[in-house]
């Protein structure tokens, strides 16, 4: 996957490490969406309402979208200001993350996350240029989820995407997908996480990486990555799509080599993908603006 990925005491708001272009204070552990309305604008609201918040605390210097506390105004200014690839690397996982469902209460994996760090679409990108198709550091998100989301995927993770025995999985996936299960990337998780898990199938296939003991002295130590360089949380988690056999995940280049079969089909944009594999994106949102 070409996706790759904040300080926080495990179930207890965190302290902030000394911040690079970017250090935080992380919210691991505690619930993302508690007692809120569990839809995807909602939970888009509230999300990037947070990485407004963070910016303005811990990005004194640009991220690689280009946002930072000094030229952004408010959440509205940011997502105004924010290149289209990146915009729409938001959509599409906010999008995916919504139609994936916790068997164990039914609940999105969307809303258990708790604040967004880093959101990048593809390397150089700008307004007429979606950037680069893959890359490391770039097509995925860096978030903080609380402990039931990590709970649920170390589960699905461990039973291999297995069926709970209610007949539930432990993640299912977006609705004409199927489930998550442990990563079958011949890479292994994305440095410094230790593990990873992935959509079962899909064009484009969803994977996460993050951290399997929270109390690790690896998920307690810096992340050590792009934009996010001394910020620790032992609840982070990235998340990107791979939408090509060579693992692209660029949601504004356009894709021939996808499926199971990885045989050349009809040149697709990678959004049209997604709504064409698991519903409408809703690329129309916007956040709220006062």
């Amino acid at each position: 996957m070409a996706g790759s990925g904040g300080s926080g005491t495990p179930g207890a708001g965190g302290s902030s490490a000394s911040p690079d272009s970017a250090g935080s204070s992380g919210a691991s552990g505690q619930g993302g969406s508690s007692g809120a309305q569990d839809s995807l604008s909602s939970n888009r609201q509230r999300l990037w309402q947070s990485y407004y918040d963070f910016l303005l605390a811990s990005a004194t210097r640009p991220q690689s979208n280009g946002l930072s506390s000094s030229n952004v105004s408010s959440a509205c200014d940011a997502w105004s200001k924010l290149d289209p690839s990146s915009q729409a690397v938001f959509l599409t996982l906010t999008a995916r993350l919504q139609g994936s469902i916790i068997g164990a209460d039914g609940t999105s994996m969307l809303a258990h996350i708790v604040k967004v760090y880093r959101v990048t679409g593809g390397q150089l990108a700008t307004a007429t240029d979606p950037g680069s198709c893959g890359g490391g550091e770039y097509n995925l998100m860096l978030l903080s989820m609380d402990t039931e989301l990590h709970h649920a995927q170390v589960a699905a993770n461990a039973h291999q995407g297995g069926p709970q025995p209610n007949g539930k999985y432990d993640l299912a996936d977006a609705p004409l997908g199927t489930f998550w299960r442990d990563s079958h990337d011949a890479g292994g998780a994305h440095a410094p996480f230790d593990s990873s898990d992935e959509t079962d199938t899909g064009a484009p296939r969803g994977q996460t990486q993050y951290f399997l003991d929270p109390m690790s002295a690896t998920a307690n130590a810096a992340l050590g990555r792009t934009d996010l360089t001394t910020l620790v949380d032992p609840y982070a988690l990235e998340i990107g799509q791979d939408y090509d056999c060579v693992h692209d995940s660029n949601p504004l280049c356009s894709y021939t080599s996808y499926g199971a079969q990885c045989l050349p089909q009809a040149p697709t944009l990678g959004t049209d993908l997604c709504a064409q594999n698991y519903g409408s994106i809703d690329s129309e949102w916007t956040p709220l603006c006062n």
